[in-house]
């Protein structure tokens, strides 16, 4: 179920606080996942780095990434786990073999908000259980040693229930939900298993709770980043207003993009054509959108008219326009 969303000026005051801060994320690290092909001069991956898929280096010799053993799941907290070392005359050398592997540790100062949505409920609402009302910002961030490195943050932040904004701590209290899955993590991380190339590539998550002062003490503030890509977000005017051969060249690689995904089993929830990223320099097309995403096990296939839902393609105006595509327009 979609939640209500809309932007409020009571979102907008908050979330544009989180400006100039610093947050560090955690990513999974996986020795298997391979990197996206796309790489931008402010995201290269540096040669030392070059064994080690999707990790988000500096290019020039900036301090190494922290790795951190994997955290407590007793706790549930983001603090490693305690590491037990053996003292020896020898290096050792450390395996991974049937362990989780070891987690990239990043930290980022978020530098201009984007975007903000919230969605409100009210208490029926948040007991039929379809969910917290929460708001959800897009941030532009950089890495905190090199701000020439910069990607994308999402923030997903409870809100207090309708009508209890100005409730006391022990109202709001009884609003801190259950730990719930973030379906555009899982949706990352279902790509990034398979070395999916057609998106962005995932470049750490964090999940802490609101302090006594924040809207809902207690409650979760998540943050997930990703890479910012070469190129920008495609719109009907800039499509449109490319060559014929151009478009079908846009359409083509979109098909390959999208096919690659759904063999990942994943498919957006949002298709619009400024979730597809162009770049003109070098013809590259990558999807991004997954912030209503999950991984679907059932089976997926490609249809012509997706190319309409993302604007590549005009239908006509018949009512069985999905059984002519040669009547689009291209």
């Amino acid at each position: 179920m979609t939640l209500p969303s809309r932007p409020t000026d009571f979102d907008a005051r908050y979330l544009r606080r989180l400006v100039g801060t610093e947050v560090t994320t955690f990513y999974d690290f996986d020795p298997l996942q391979q990197p996206s092909a796309v790489f931008s001069p402010t995201s290269a991956v540096s040669p030392s780095a070059a064994s080690s898929p999707g990790v988000f280096t500096p290019a020039a010799s900036p301090p190494p990434a922290t790795f951190l053993p994997p955290s407590s799941n007793a706790t549930g907290s983001l603090a490693p786990a305690p590491l037990t070392t053996t003292s020896s005359t020898t290096p050792s050398t450390l395996s991974f073999s049937g362990l989780h592997p070891p987690v990239i540790r990043r930290s980022w100062i978020i530098t201009e908000k984007l975007s903000e949505k919230a969605a409100h409920l009210a208490k029926d609402e948040v007991d039929m259980g379809i969910g917290s009302p929460r708001t959800v910002g897009k941030f532009m961030c950089h890495l905190v040693e090199d701000p020439a490195q910069i990607a994308f943050m999402r923030i997903y932040y409870q809100i207090p229930i309708t009508g209890t904004e100005d409730a006391d701590l022990a109202t709001l209290a009884q609003q801190i939900q259950p730990h719930e899955v973030c379906g555009e993590l899982e949706t990352f991380r279902a790509l990034m298993n398979q070395g999916c190339s057609s998106v962005p590539r995932f470049l750490g998550y964090c999940e802490k709770t609101q302090g006594e002062h924040d809207l809902v003490p207690g409650g979760y503030i998540k943050y997930l980043v990703w890479e910012k890509v070469p190129g920008e977000s495609l719109t009907e005017e800039v499509f449109w207003s490319l060559d014929p051969l151009v478009r079908e060249d846009i359409r083509a690689k979109f098909h390959a993009a999208f096919e690659e995904m759904l063999r990942c089993g994943v498919k957006p929830q949002i298709s619009r054509i400024s979730k597809i990223i162009y770049d003109q320099t070098t013809g590259n097309v990558r999807i991004s959108g997954f912030r209503r995403g999950w991984p679907i096990r059932d089976g997926l296939h490609w249809s012509d008219t997706r190319y309409v839902a993302y604007g590549l393609a005009k239908r006509s105006d018949e009512r069985d326009w999905r059984s002519h595509p040669e009547r689009w327009k291209l």
